[in-house]
């Protein structure tokens, strides 16, 4: 017999053994053998975006009193088409670039170019991941390569119709998020590309089953409530 599995067998037994001497019965044994661990746990989807068919338009609007060194629509687009890539198995043929998503925008009159529906329609877009910067601040230390910084944001996703498909909770109209860094050392670019990562990973966990404990992250603000605190 290979080692290694007689090995594994003598293990089994030795705790199967223990587990009778200190008063299991055989099915609570088998239980346990075969129970969920913590790592495999997952949190299920509030609204699942794979299943989906059709073109995914992500639109981020920054109000004109947020200031930032750069453009944060620009980053937490392409944050969010990533994580909704990577994270979610969205095809890459189904997300929208930013560059397209502003080219709609400059060819629309003022009032429609802030429209995300009116946005999804011209690019056939069936989904709308609104995203709207509520909140940003970077600062640096006497030591210029170190970085505290905030965003906060909120998000929805509707049909090209404007009907709202996440959240769905009954008078909750947009997932609030709010992320943060301290004594991040980098660059300007990095840190806001640490906190549009992290921003557009708390939005995206939503969409698919999440390993329970990659649920959070050590940029997420605590005092942020969660649906999810339940699990």
């Amino acid at each position: 017999m290979n080692v290694n599995i007689k090995n594994i067998l003598i293990t089994i037994c030795i705790g199967v053994v223990a587990a009778m001497w200190s008063g299991c019965g055989a099915g609570e044994i088998v239980g346990n053998l075969s129970s969920e661990t913590p790592s495999e746990k997952e949190i299920p989807a509030e609204f699942k975006l794979r299943p989906t068919e059709g073109k995914i338009v992500v639109v981020v609007t920054q109000p004109a009193w947020i200031k930032s060194p750069m453009d944060l629509r620009n980053e937490l687009t392409n944050s969010l088409n990533a994580a909704l890539e990577i994270k979610a198995e969205i095809k890459k043929q189904r997300l929208i670039a930013y560059s397209e998503v502003m080219k709609i925008r400059m060819s629309l009159p003022e009032d429609k170019g802030k429209n995300p529906i009116e946005i999804a329609k011209k690019l056939n877009a069936k989904y709308v991941l609104t995203v709207e910067v509520q909140d940003f601040d970077l600062s640096t230390f006497a030591e210029k390569d170190f970085y505290n910084g905030i965003m906060a944001v909120k998000s929805c996703i509707t049909d090209s119709n404007g009907v709202k498909l996440w959240p769905k909770k009954e008078g909750e109209d947009y997932c609030l998020t709010s992320v943060e860094i301290e004594n991040e050392k980098g660059t300007v670019e990095s840190a806001v590309g640490k906190l549009s990562d992290a921003a557009a990973f708390c939005i995206t966990r939503y969409f698919y089953n999440c390993k329970k404990d990659h649920f959070r992250i050590p940029e997420e603000k605590r005092e942020i409530e969660q649906e999810s605190e339940k699990w």
